[in-house]
């Protein structure tokens, strides 16, 4: 049931097709367009059907499982070698494929459909660097009644990101599906070979090659008369970039990090883009015209590719999506005109909640290695996988910023200061994980860098990335370049490519195996005290530009009415409950009132990283996949756009912990439309109200 939109954002279609109308006062013309797109690049077009082939690469079920060889030689990929190998990777790095987790029986593929179509790709923006947009339209697809599914891409994934999340499902209900990488991507450059990717992910020569690259390091050179989203910076020159080059061989410049544009501004516009880009191209190629008002439009995404989804609802002033599903959305709020209080069963209250990422990744980053010492994470999957974290403990506590104890009295200190933080208890053993594996010192390189927008060149926080040869410790060459955009995540550590420490003694190291200053193995402590220095220092040259950049990509909380649902599982710890869907909820509820329709649906015994499901339960942490409850909660939303049924009541579901990593209907529970009102989520008089 499609109803009418009032376009805030209406400017004219930038294709021509045979059924508009020649007069301006055409009603239906008022309500055409979405955004202006007429920076759109040449649109490449392809069809895909076969065996191997198909809108998700020929992989239904028997392809995710038993995945085949992805190329024939990785030093000379073809174009259709790298769409298929990033769409696998895309899909399996964000979903659960073991039989034994559920997939293929209680949700994801059941057979091996193919999903045959014609995909569309093409750059959008001004001058370098622009994102890329994607549509697939499966055959499958009714043009007399129209639906289309937005799918930003989650994390700082190519424009195939949301394809195991959203597009799957989309294409199985004959839905067209528009993606965009919303400027973040798997763009890359090979600094010492200047080798960057174009828009079908193959590697080209920056300096001989006529095709645009997704992305290339900006210098003044290179943006003769910068835009808007240079102000406030310096761009550098050649001459600077080169010479940062031949002092620091063998680096990578990453799109999300250092195009010198804090891109997440924008990922609400891109989203924008996308549903335009569809809609134009739907128009041509039928010879119809599809708008907002005779299309059902849906934004679908996880992640970063939730918080794009709920940017451009936000900003579309409810013109233009019938509806949204978005699965742990990396939203920041803004801070609600009343203060408000989250209580959770027999919990203390928190009222510091609705931190920015880099608030509460920063905390984790200093704290969560040595709370890998306290006896409440011991076995936790990949802690002190770096080595032992007594060292960060003590540099912790030379540094003041631990009181004086034994290991694990430190190590439950470290722990506290997560879980005053806002991190659940459902989530230390997690985030110690994380820690082993240097996630939170990625995450800051890649938003630190972003929100400052500083250059390659600057050495933010004396951090760089590289290949490293296994049992080595210093920068390499990078062995199967040509096939790094199409298997990267776009943040390392990622195919093989690492962080480094460049002032380690001795000479630039990994970080992982690098020492501080003082020769000591602490986790690279003063590289976690200058990202908290950059935020918290006035007088740092910084740190305006990094709180500017935080408050450029603040949610506002009103999604105009529109239908809407946020997933989250309880214990993320990537991204917190706390910071994220929980007070977007609330401020949600401060901003629209009575007429909100967003339903938020709390995860226990659910988790962020699905992938990693099987290997959470060797260590004996047992998990759910999120995406089950992604996807049902896509269900539910078709259903009640489609036949009218109602949205159960925010609430957390009903879940059980699974045994041996073996998941069962009886563990997973349903989001219910008659749910126990014990269980029902509340939020009265300034308080969100979230039972156990």
């Amino acid at each position: 049931m499609h109803r009418p939109f009032a376009l805030s954002l209406a400017i004219g279609l930038s294709v021509t097709v045979s059924a508009c109308s020649d007069s301006d006062d055409d009603p239906v013309d008022e309500q055409m367009s979405v955004i202006n797109i007429d920076s759109l690049g040449t649109v490449s077009s392809e069809r895909h059907e076969g065996d191997n082939d198909g809108l998700l690469g020929g992989f239904g079920l028997s392809g995710l499982l038993d995945p085949p060889e992805l190329y024939d030689e990785p030093t000379s990929p073809t174009a259709a070698e790298l769409r298929r190998a990033t769409l696998h990777a895309n899909y399996t790095a964000l979903v659960d494929t073991r039989a034994e987790g559920g997939f293929g029986t209680l949700y994801g593929p059941l057979d091996d459909t193919r999903f045959p179509g014609t995909e569309f790709r093409a750059f959008i923006g001004d001058g370098i660097n622009r994102a890329t947009l994607m549509l697939q339209l499966p055959d499958s697809f009714n043009p007399e009644n129209p639906c289309l599914v937005a799918a930003p891409s989650s994390g700082s994934r190519n424009a195939y990101g949301a394809v195991g999340t959203t597009g799957e499902w989309a294409l199985a209900k004959g839905c067209a599906v528009t993606y965009t990488d919303a400027n973040k991507g798997t763009g890359a450059v090979a600094l010492t070979q200047n080798i960057g990717f174009d828009l079908s992910l193959q590697s080209i020569d920056l300096e001989q090659s006529d095709a645009e690259a997704s992305f290339r390091v900006p210098t003044q050179e290179q943006v003769p008369e910068p835009s808007a989203d240079y102000a406030g910076v310096v761009l550098p020159t050649d001459a600077e970039l080169a010479a940062y080059v031949e002092s620091n061989p063998d680096r990578h410049a990453f799109k999300h990090a250092h195009s010198q544009k804090n891109v997440e501004k924008d990922w609400g516009l891109h989203t924008l883009q996308s549903i335009q880009f569809a809609l134009n191209t739907l128009s041509a190629e039928y010879e119809q015209r599809f708008t907002p008002a005779n299309t059902l439009i849906i934004g679908a995404s996880a992640s970063n590719g939730g918080s794009a989804v709920l940017r451009a609802a936000e900003q579309s002033d409810g013109s233009v999506f019938d509806g949204i599903v978005v699965g742990e959305p990396n939203i920041s709020p803004v801070a609600a005109d009343t203060a408000f209080t989250i209580n959770m069963a027999d919990r203390d209250p928190v009222t510091e909640h609705s931190k920015p990422l880099y608030d509460y990744a920063l905390v984790a980053e200093l704290f969560a290695g040595c709370a890998a010492k306290a006896p409440v994470n011991a076995g936790a999957l990949f802690a002190e996988l770096r080595g032992d974290t007594t060292s960060r403990c003590n540099a912790l506590l030379a540094a003041g910023l631990l009181e004086p104890g034994d290991t694990a009295s430190l190590g439950e200190q470290a722990n506290q200061k997560l879980l005053d933080a806002g991190y659940l208890q459902e989530s230390t053993r997690i985030l110690v994980g994380y820690s082993g594996i240097d996630l939170f010192q990625s995450l800051l390189a890649t938003y630190g860098n972003a929100y400052t927008r500083s250059s390659v060149v600057d050495s933010l926080c004396q951090i760089s990335m590289a290949h490293v040869v296994t049992g080595t410790t210093t920068p390499a060459p990078y062995p199967q370049l040509a096939t790094l955009s199409a298997d990267s995540s776009g943040i390392p550590r990622t195919a093989g490519i690492y962080l480094i420490k460049d002032d380690a003694p001795g000479g630039a190291a990994i970080q992982i195996a690098a020492t501080s200053a003082n020769g000591e193995a602490d986790y690279n402590l003063e590289g976690a005290l200058c990202w908290q220095d950059i935020r918290h220092n006035e007088a740092n040259p910084l740190h305006e530009r990094l709180n500017t950049g935080i408050n450029g990509i603040l949610g506002n909380g009103n999604l105009h009415g529109v239908p809407a649902i946020m997933v989250h599982g309880r214990a993320d710890a990537l991204i917190p409950v706390n910071h994220s869907s929980r007070p977007y909820y609330a401020l949600n509820q401060q901003v629209e009132g009575d007429a909100s329709a967003l339903k938020y649906y709390e995860v226990p015994n659910a988790q962020h990283l699905d992938f990693l499901l099987g290997s959470y339960a060797l260590a004996g942490m047992e998990f759910l996949p999120i995406d089950y409850y992604f996807k049902q909660s896509m269900d539910l939303m078709y259903d009640h756009l489609t036949q009218g049924t109602a949205l159960p009541e925010s609430q957390v579901v009903a879940t059980e912990a699974p045994s041996g990593g073996v998941v069962t209907p009886e563990n997973l529970g349903v989001i219910a439309l008659d749910a126990d009102p014990d269980r029902l989520i509340d939020y009265t008089d300034s308080v969100l109200s979230i039972p156990q």
